[in-house]
């Protein structure tokens, strides 16, 4: 039997917007608000305000203390959870379709009655402090930190989501307060629901949310334009940084396309040939053939403006040079010959059945429909994504390559121990 999800949108006079996907054979429910605010709209002084805020909604409402909510979430076997990005905020529950009621009740009364309380404000401080340690002692995680700083400079895109020690230390309630009015407006917000649940049915349980003004939000889109200058070019350049770990994690990275560029699915396919897998490129050569790392693959972080596509790779310190070989020659090979018939194929199968796969789950549906609206502001279905995977040809990825690999365009960075002079030169620093 084929699967007819159906679609619909409604925008409220005051701006948010709510999108739903009706998938009747699920018995979960996916809901989700996206607040268009990320790491990219703070200030100096406010780094890290927006990830501050995704812990700080936890934390307790008018009539539901952090302890309520958590129990409220957990008697009917539900899970709610929030994440911050560059680009974005999302707070997502997964509930049975007959929860649905409580689901929206808590996401309706964390955005419109947050008390922030100043002992919840210093207790969360404490445990963000110790995330942001915790980055630390992550080197993966720390290398794409300072990569991002490092290709993206000053610009809210470069700077860690976390915030950093020093910002996170002078936060000030108010100034998060300040954050949360002038940021979480209805215009600024999306509504993403998929399940068994009717669009009519969610769009009444939005009336609070739907009304034409928040209280102590401010109502212009301005500010929050302003505040979305223009993401700069992506640096290229080699960068080394010390540190006492056992292996080196390298980045090599150029600038990628737009979350909304016509090329993305052809690069998508090209990630998935040079890093996507076990089978791809460069973890037959890097692992399977030379035992260069454990862990080795390609990523794509595309944005409203810009976008990046980066290799990563864990070597030990006198291989470093044999594994950034290797990287560049299995870009060249797919850059100057481009791929086969079969190759081709089989990326594009391995795509679209990754894409099916992760359509049987409502919280993927909710996330997807989410951010079409948020970056392409249309529905995208999993059948349209399937169709444009099929009419990328061969000449499209070879183009693509062509266009991202461009030899002035590297941009190389290494977190580990100190290189010696011969490691350092072959390096570029």
């Amino acid at each position: 039997m084929t699967r007819t999800p159906k679609f619909q949108k409604t925008v409220f006079e005051n701006g948010l917007t709510l999108v739903t996907e009706r998938l009747t054979e699920f018995r979960s429910l996916s809901l989700g608000v996206w607040v268009k605010t990320g790491t990219r709209h703070e200030s100096p002084k406010t780094a890290g305000v927006s990830h501050f805020l995704e812990h700080m909604l936890f934390k307790g409402t008018e009539k539901r203390s952090a302890l309520q909510i958590a129990k409220e979430i957990d008697q009917v076997g539900g899970e709610f959870n929030a994440f911050t990005a560059r680009e974005h905020t999302c707070f997502h529950l997964l509930l049975l379709d007959r929860d649905y009621n409580l689901g929206l009740d808590i996401l309706v009364d964390i955005l419109m009655n947050s008390t922030f309380k100043p002992d919840e404000f210093e207790r969360e401080r404490r445990v963000i402090l110790q995330e942001i340690s915790m980055v630390e002692e992550s080197p993966e995680e720390l290398a794409y930190d300072i990569y991002f700083e490092k290709i993206y400079g000053s610009h809210g895109l470069g700077k860690p989501i976390l915030g950093t020690e020093k910002s996170v230390k002078k936060m000030a309630r108010k100034d998060l307060i300040e954050f949360f009015h002038e940021h979480y407006r209805p215009d600024q917000l999306v509504i993403s629901v998929a399940g068994d649940v009717s669009h009519e049915t969610i769009k009444k349980k939005l009336k609070p949310l739907a009304r034409q003004k928040w209280p102590g939000r401010n109502q212009s889109s301005r500010a929050q334009d302003k505040r979305l200058s223009k993401s700069p070019q992506v640096q290229s350049g080699a960068w080394w940084v010390n540190r006492p770990t056992e292996q080196v994690h390298l980045i090599w990275g150029v600038e990628g396309p737009r979350f909304a560029s016509s090329d993305r699915f052809a690069t998508f396919l090209l990630n998935v040939y040079l890093g996507g897998g076990m089978s791809s490129s460069l973890f037959q050569e890097i692992r399977e053939k030379n035992g260069l790392a454990y862990t080795v693959y390609s990523s794509l972080s595309p944005f409203i403006d810009s976008g990046v596509f980066s290799i990563y790779a864990a070597t030990q310190l006198e291989q470093v040079p044999l594994c950034l070989r290797l990287v560049e020659e299995c870009i060249q090979k797919v850059k100057n010959k481009g791929l086969s018939k079969a190759d081709l194929r089989m990326i594009q199968d391995n795509l679209k059945g990754t894409i099916l796969l992760s359509s049987d789950c409502v919280e993927s549906r909710m996330s997807s429909i989410a951010k079409n609206e948020i970056f392409l502001e249309r529905y995208v279905s999993v059948k349209e994504v399937c169709r444009e995977i099929e009419r990328v040809t061969i000449a499209d990825v070879q183009r693509v390559a062509g266009q991202l690999f461009e030899n002035s365009r590297r941009s190389i960075f290494a977190l580990g121990p100190k290189p010696s002079l011969k490691i350092a030169k072959k390096f570029g620093i």
